[in-house]
């Protein structure tokens, strides 16, 4: 049963015990009032289920084999609950208040489907065995399509679809590949919305399988866009809708 206003927030999580807390926390640090968390642990061999087991409800924790980032993702969806749908990798932070602030501009633009935010990237400063530390590094000027800096109608997966499990790295350009496809409105915002942890672990570390499953993800793509028209027709603008950040003084940004 779908609960009307409540945010689900999906957090898949392998071995990511040195990270997951921060996450959770800064979920349940949002003022937004109605939200719950589900973490998939995609069967990690550290301590990872259970501190996130440690929190008490809104957030639950779903053991399971590992299956890889899109599995885990499903499951999530599976179990959710909410009205809307957000995620969180497990070693990235919300900022705060980005919920309240992606459920306005969701609420003000009824027939849009997928709000996307900007991000912040931190790499770990510190070395093994320190307290982590992380500083910010140079701000890109572009933006960065992930699950993380968006928030969903949790309609819009029956359209779209589940992530595809067959591919390990870039599922989620995948998903919005076939929104795009499909030309599900969304709407672009300059608001940061999240802190990206890059780390030595990082999964999206691994360039020679990124590059396989793009390649992959890619030629899924025109291969549907030539089922579908004859031809490897261009997809549509990712966004209808492009709105500028507001500076402190309430003025908008120039393009």
């Amino acid at each position: 049963m779908t609960v009307k206003n409540l945010v689900s927030v999906i957090i898949p999580a392998y071995n990511a015990a040195s990270f997951i807390k921060d996450a959770i926390e800064s979920v349940l640090a949002q003022q937004y009032p109605s939200i719950e968390v589900i973490v998939v642990d995609d069967g990690s061999n550290d301590d990872t289920a259970s501190i996130a087991e440690s929190f008490n409800p809104p957030v639950i924790c779903h053991r399971q084999e590992n299956g890889g980032p899109p599995v885990a993702r499903n499951r999530g969806l599976a179990m959710a609950h909410g009205e809307y749908i957000a995620f969180l990798d497990a070693d990235d932070l919300y900022e705060p208040a980005r919920i309240q602030l992606q459920i306005g501009k969701l609420r003000q633009n009824p027939d849009t489907e997928v709000i996307i935010g900007r991000l912040i990237r931190e790499e770990l400063a510190s070395k093994p065995g320190e307290p982590m530390v992380f500083k910010p590094v140079e701000a890109e000027d572009q933006i960065s399509l992930q699950l993380g800096v968006c928030l969903f109608r949790r309609r819009v997966f029956e359209r779209v679809g589940l992530m595809d499990k067959g591919l390990q790295h870039s599922d989620d350009w995948d998903w919005f590949m076939r929104a795009r496809e499909l030309g599900i409105p969304m709407l672009l915002h300059e608001d940061i919305v999240l802190r990206q942890r890059l780390h030595r672990n990082n999964i999206t570390r691994d360039r020679s399988a990124n590059l396989h499953f793009l390649s992959a993800m890619l030629k899924r793509s025109l291969d549907r866009r030539r089922n579908a028209a004859g031809e490897a027709r261009s997809l549509p603008d990712l966004a209808l809708y492009h709105e500028n950040a507001r500076q402190k003084d309430g003025a908008e940004n120039d393009e």
